[in-house]
């Protein structure tokens, strides 16, 4: 009887192996990594364009997340308040240079308007969600266009038009 149980033990134990050995991290498919390129999508991907004193657009293929998290894939940075540090745009690569990030900035001080547009669309609507909270869709375009202190986010508009498509 003792025996049957060794075998048992050591039958177990080379399962238990042979399992993590199997899902050993490096063993898992990975899922593929977005990359950017300069322009707008003309594949499968989402398009962000970031307007203020110049106009640059980039698109991000193989994405999936949040428009917080586009910012990265798409190859811009994205600083956030002292209060929201990941929900709140304060700041678009280092831009505006002036604003301190500290709190989050009233519309005197000028900010930045989240605009969206959805596949198959060729115009911008203002964003009812934060970067945060907003889930990218394939084939949309993303707009961040910086509004001065004279004007408010609700009556601006990019100048750009959304090249958007339909993914495959």
């Amino acid at each position: 009887m003792r025996l049957s149980l060794r075998v048992v033990l050591i039958s177990l134990v080379a399962l238990v192996a042979v399992g993590a050995l199997i899902s050993a991290p490096g063993a898992k498919h990975q899922p593929l990594k977005a990359q950017f390129t300069a322009g707008w999508c003309d594949s499968n991907g989402v398009s962000q364009t970031i307007e203020d004193a110049t106009v640059t657009t980039s698109c991000a293929t193989n994405f999936s997340g949040t428009s917080w998290e586009l910012f990265a894939a798409a190859g811009n940075t994205v600083t956030g308040t002292s209060q929201y540090p990941i929900g709140f745009v304060c700041k678009v690569n280092g831009r505006p240079a002036t604003q301190t990030c500290d709190h989050t900035p009233r519309y005197d001080e000028g900010t930045w308007a989240f605009f969206i547009a959805s596949p198959g669309e060729t115009s911008w609507h203002y964003a009812l969600t934060g970067a945060s909270l907003h889930q990218t869709v394939c084939g949309s375009a993303e707009a961040w266009l910086w509004v001065p202190a004279s004007a408010t986010p609700e009556s601006s508009m990019p100048k750009t038009i959304p090249e958007t498509r339909k993914c495959q």
